[in-house]
Parts: C-alpha cells; structure tokens; sequence
C-alpha cells in the first residue's frame, strides 16, 4: 500500500505542478500575442482552466502536507481530549462539506459539459470539474492523515516528512 500512496503523491505533485505551468505559458502566450498584435483568443480560458485546476490540486498537497492556514489559541489551550473532540467536530463538519461540494461539483460540471470553453474548442465543463476532484483530493488527504498519524495529527503540520511539501 506505500507503493500506491508514494506513486499517488508523486503523480498529484506532478499535476499540480504541470498545471501551474501551463498557465504560467498560457498568461505568457495571451500577453505576447496582444502585444504584437497577434492576440490568441483561446489563450485565457487556457489559463482559467490551469488555475482551478492547479488551486484544487494546491489545496490538496496543502491538506496533505498539514499546511493549512489554522487558528491554534482553542486547541493549544485544551488538553489532549479536548483536542481530540475539537478534531473529531471539525471532521465531522469538514468531511459532510466536501461530500456536499462534490456532489453539487459534479452536477454544475455535467450540467456544464455542452457548454463551449469561449474559442479553445475544450468543455467548460472541464473548468467546474476541478472542484468536485479538489473536494475528493482533500476528503482522501483528511482521512488518510486521521489514519496513518492519528487524531491529534490530522490538522498539525508535516514538518518531519519533505515529500509532502511540493
């Protein structure tokens, strides 16, 4: 199973990152192309399509990596159980959330699918599709943190592993 999960790491990673990229290139491309006067019309919805997808993608190694923005001042103050509660609440929120996104996130995709990307020729649908995978990602990265760190785990930082870290 460590294969799997190191394989699945390295392969989002390598998303994530590919996605930055090419919109890094498609930003690049639409402003080279006005500036000659040659503008590309396909290539901002490009861009727009990278960005979701390497934002749901970020916030995935980001959950992963326990990385996430949090407000320690409750859970510093109580003890141990307390903690544990605390944790368990805010999965018990956090969890029914991304089911409640994905599910909305795929009907807004399929329902988005016909819809044409302006002039790329690609679905829109592929844009809204980023958010339904995004909420699954994270929901995996939640659990799986709760599993092999435990509890009191699951929202602290992974300072001791860099491979989460892109």
């Amino acid at each position: 199973m460590a294969t799997f999960w190191k394989f699945y790491d390295r392969l989002e990673t390598a998303l994530a990152f590919l996605a930055i990229c090419a919109m890094v290139v498609a930003v690049l491309i639409a402003a080279v192309g006005r500036t000659i006067g040659a503008p590309v019309a396909s290539a901002p919805q490009f861009a727009q399509l990278f960005l979701i997808w390497s934002c749901m993608l970020g916030a995935d190694l980001t959950m992963r990596a326990g990385d996430h923005i949090r407000v320690t001042a409750l859970p510093d103050a109580l003890p141990a159980m307390g903690r544990r509660v605390l944790t368990i609440l805010s999965i018990a929120l956090i969890l029914p959330f991304l089911g409640f996104i994905a599910w909305k996130g795929y009907e807004l995709s399929m329902g988005n699918w016909q819809r044409p990307l302006a002039t790329s020729g690609l679905s829109y649908g592929l844009v809204t599709l980023a958010l339904p995978v995004g909420a699954v990602l994270i929901a995996i990265s939640l659990l799986r943190r709760w599993w092999e760190g435990g509890l009191l785990k699951v929202f602290e930082p992974d300072d001791e592993n860099p491979e989460t870290v892109l």
